[in-house]
């Protein structure tokens, strides 16, 4: 019940975002300030709204602020050199998103691009190290932050590096339905040589690995919708590599 009031709260909000904005999900590291301070970042962040496509922050870039995803799908992206690309990530509603390298050399290391429209305020780094300094509480919840998001990248590169084709479309179909979209079927909103840049393969191999699967009876596909049938063939798929 406390869940819907907000959202009907934040649905008629002038202000657009508020501090409703920064006290749900599960990567939340904001209830550990104070009210203070709370208050303080509501009034300096900045909210911006994004198209599906639109860079939100370029890699090689100052890292001067964080960025708060209130509503929309964005997508992670390592790009080397040749404008090779490899998607590493996706991020949803209330994800927070620090570029990876704030107390490091204050430099992107990666590359965020809306998939669809994204809704979300921009925090100024000097803020969120003033809390760091001032809030203990606070600088352990965004090293947890930053450390769960570092193992997360790793452990989608491992996928990739180690495991044979069928292997990767399986941990990406499984990803899509357990942890992005959270139902079944789903409508990927990721179009093939996005999908194929989450596994590191052409996109001719993914729709060939992708019909392997229909033909097999594990997954339907229409158009953008994919209908997992047998989650445990995947899964089985995935541990086998």
């Amino acid at each position: 019940m406390e869940t819907k009031k907000n959202e009907d709260a934040c649905a008629i909000c002038t202000d657009r975002c508020c501090s409703r904005c920064f006290d749900d999900g599960d990567d939340s590291i904001f209830d550990s300030l104070t009210t203070d301070e709370l208050d303080s970042l509501v009034k300096e962040k900045r909210h911006l709204v994004f198209k599906a496509g639109e860079t939100i922050f370029k890699q090689n870039t100052s890292a001067r602020n964080i960025v708060c995803i209130k509503r929309g799908l964005a997508k992670i992206v390592a790009e080397g050199e040749n404008e090779k690309k490899l998607i590493v990530r996706l991020y949803s509603n209330h994800s927070i998103l620090t570029g990876g390298s704030m107390f490091l050399d204050e430099i992107r290391h990666f590359t965020v691009q809306a998939v669809t429209e994204v809704e979300c305020c921009f925090i100024g780094s000097d803020m969120i190290l003033d809390f760091v300094t001032k809030n203990s509480q606070f600088a352990f919840e965004l090293l947890k932050l930053n450390n769960k998001q570092n193992m997360q990248m790793l452990n989608n590169l491992v996928g990739i590096t180690q495991k044979y084709m069928p292997g990767r479309v399986s941990d990406l179909l499984l990803y899509l339905k357990n942890e992005i979209f959270l139902c079944n079927p789903f409508v990927s909103r990721l179009s093939r040589q996005e999908m194929a840049d989450m596994t590191g393969m052409t996109m001719e191999s993914f729709i060939r690995i992708l019909k392997e699967f229909k033909t097999s009876g594990i997954i339907t596909v229409d158009g953008s919708a994919i209908h997992i049938l047998d989650e445990e063939a995947l899964q089985l798929i995935s541990k086998k590599g």
